[in-house]
């Protein structure tokens, strides 16, 4: 039996410090970008969260792909 993925997203997911909390330690928060082409290479989101990291006030921590899909039988 094989099996097919359906109704793949991504998403890019920039992870910023906005500042420490009372224990001295980096607070984060995420800047979430939807519909992103699931057939975008891994490289060229790098590039695209590194160009928009530039853009934000805040240093960017990390930059962060989320895949999503509904598996079934093919």
């Amino acid at each position: 039996m094989a099996a097919a993925k359906k109704g793949q997203t991504s998403k890019l997911i920039l992870k910023v410090q906005t500042g420490l909390n009372k224990a001295g330690e980096v607070t984060l928060s995420q800047r979430t970008f939807n519909n992103v082409n699931p057939a975008l290479a891994d490289v060229d989101l790098l590039a695209i969260g590194t160009a928009l990291g530039a853009l934000q006030s805040h240093t960017v921590d990390s930059v962060n792909r989320q895949d999503e899909a509904q598996i079934g039988q093919a």
